[in-house]
């Protein structure tokens, strides 16, 4: 159990870095958005990364909407 914590940590962390990368630096902002809610939505994922990902979520959405204006 203890390896499957550890393993659902990891590979939060690695998606969590993959949006961040899509959102910044690629301006992938539909593969972010895809990643971020995933990871806000799930419940395994690890509370502060869900939280940072609700929170990117407001900024994508903020960014979104400033394009389409």
């Amino acid at each position: 159990m203890k390896r499957r914590a550890e393993r659902i940590n990891t590979i939060s962390k690695e998606l969590a870095e993959e949006a961040f990368k899509a959102y910044s630096g690629k301006r992938d902002y539909k593969r972010a958005l895809e990643i971020y809610c995933l990871l806000a939505e799930s419940k395994c994922v690890p509370e502060e990364i869900s939280n940072f990902s609700k929170n990117m979520l407001g900024r994508l959405n903020k960014k979104i909407e400033d394009t389409h204006k």
